[in-house]
């Protein structure tokens, strides 16, 4: 990964030519083929997998039922692919080669249904049942319905006195000095938008409450970040949020600050040379977990079963640690297992990559004549498992399955995806030339494949399609020991493109589909 980030910094000192296309590349189509597709597939003969009510109580919000199917309708069609695609090495362009030795994952019944989605705001009551369920009962507490105009001058307060922290932190030059923060820090945008939001709370704020004793987690509100002291002596912490594009919930047990987790592949990364002193400092107190993966695994699904969350499997996983975080320290407070949980749809295999997306070494063009849509949020599940449960939760992009835009959408012939794939890394693949220095032939190789559901936008709707999609792997690295390394990295942001499978559009998050 370093070698890629070298390479992103390489390409605005480089120059590139690329060749006329076999065929323009299209980000976006306009001929609404993936509409056309799931207007006309026929309905199934078989019973359709049921998406069931969950109970009144359930975490998450009932589900609509699927429509019966109709007993007159002609039994859905299969499609199957090949299991393995292989090609030896050959050139693309005069420098840069291009070789295919790529399993390939896809569902084993070959039906490939596409459901429709919505996102969901999580509630206050939601919210305070998750943590009922995962955290023992908290000590006594003062509560208040809302918060007055001097707290909240305080939390404005504490938002701008981090602001000018960041900025003074950038302007010396971002010095290691042992605290975590976030790179990307506050655009002018953010801090305005955020100092509006505030400045209404406190507005709208009463001057004085009158507070009452609770020994419970009633009256949390989505929006904050509280500590619990519980009743054992131990301590966890509640954060959420539903504005400026974040929706999520986090609920983690053991920790007086922040949760966060500490994967395996980070606590190796971490131990070479080159890394920070503030990640050096973590890996020292690593701990082995003691829990298998096996009993890890049973207890994370039977959790998550047990909060109400149904027809979610593990995507990823693997040994990780879970640190109490301040600005000032880094303490692991427990060894066990991360998983991060998937909706399956029906089987779909679920790519065990924990970052992927589509490559930002690829050069979509400035998108002229392109229909953008905004970056589109998966629905996730992260959670900590160790030998006392669940010690850390994390819902992000909660979404409600509205029911079956289709039951056996028609997919391109795999010829065609791999033509597709073939002129996407012929035209979009820079050639590069060194500054100064002689060319170097970069050796493109596409190693694996996944047929799986991504998150597209409905057009002129606020819902979604889980479309199956292509998720195509791919490095361009020919030589040195770290290409089988890099590629089983998950700490790390695969390269990949995504091709929709239904209408050959390649999906990015950025550009839009």
């Amino acid at each position: 990964m370093k070698r890629c980030i070298i390479v992103l910094l390489a390409l605005l000192f480089l120059t590139g030519c690329l060749p006329t296309p076999e065929q323009e590349f299209v980000v976006s189509k306009s001929d609404n083929i993936l509409e056309q597709k799931l207007n006309a597939t026929p309905k199934p003969l078989e019973d359709t997998v049921s998406v069931s009510k969950t109970e009144e109580s359930a975490s998450l919000p009932p589900l609509d039922e699927t429509t019966a199917p109709d007993p007159t309708a002609a039994p859905l069609q299969t499609q199957f692919f090949p299991s393995r695609w292989d090609e030896d090495a050959e050139h693309i362009r005069e420098y840069v080669t291009l070789a295919i030795h790529a399993d390939i994952e896809t569902k084993a019944d070959g039906l490939y249904p596409v459901y429709r989605t919505r996102e969901e705001q999580l509630t206050d009551a939601q919210v305070i049942e998750l943590a009922n369920k995962l955290l023992s009962k908290p000590k006594e507490r003062e509560l208040v319905d809302a918060l007055t105009k001097d707290e909240w001058t305080q939390y404005f307060k504490e938002y701008l006195d981090e602001v000018a922290a960041w900025e003074a932190w950038d302007q010396a030059g971002r010095p290691d000095d042992g605290i975590d923060r976030d790179e990307a820090g506050f655009s002018p945008e953010e801090v305005e938008q955020e100092s509006q939001w505030y400045m209404e709370q406190i507005q709208n704020a009463p001057d004085k409450l009158d507070k009452a004793k609770v020994s419970d987690y009633s009256g949390y509100r989505i929006g904050q970040s509280v500590l619990y002291t519980l009743a054992d002596g131990g301590y966890a912490s509640i954060s959420s949020d539903a504005r400026n594009g974040w929706n999520f919930v986090r609920i983690d047990r053991g920790c007086r600050h922040i949760g966060y987790i500490y994967r395996e592949t980070q606590y190796r990364e971490d131990r070479r040379e080159g890394a920070d002193a503030g990640m050096k400092r973590a890996a020292k107190q690593w701990q082995e977990p003691t829990l298998s993966r096996a009993d890890a695994e049973a207890t994370a699904l039977r959790e998550i079963e047990r909060l109400g969350f149904t027809g979610f499997s593990i995507a990823y996983g693997e040994p990780a640690n879970l640190y109490d975080t301040t600005e000032s320290s880094c303490t692991s407070t427990a060894a066990g297992w991360t998983f991060m949980l998937r909706r399956d749809f029906d089987g779909y295999p679920l790519v065990n990559h924990r970052n992927y997306t589509s490559s930002d070494l690829l050069d979509y063009g400035d998108g002229d004549g392109y229909a953008f849509n905004k970056p589109i949020s998966k629905e996730g599940i992260t959670v900590f498992v160790d030998e006392t449960g669940i010690r850390y939760f994390a819902y992000d992009s909660p979404k409600t399955i509205v029911g079956k835009a289709n039951a056996n959408v028609e997919l391109l012939p795999f010829e065609e995806i791999v033509r597709i794939v073939k002129n996407t890394l012929n035209v979009c693949y820079p050639s590069l030339r060194f500054q100064g220095g002689d060319y170097h032939t970069f050796g493109l190789e596409v190693y694996r494949m996944v047929l799986t559901p991504y998150t597209l936008r409905v057009k002129d709707s606020d819902d979604f399609y889980e479309v199956p999609c292509w998720v195509v792997f791919f490095d361009g690295w020919t030589e040195g020991p770290d290409r089988e390394a890099e590629r089983n990295n998950s700490n790390y942001t695969a390269e990949s493109i995504i091709i929709n499978a239904v209408d050959g559009t390649v999906v990015h998050e950025k550009a839009g589909y």
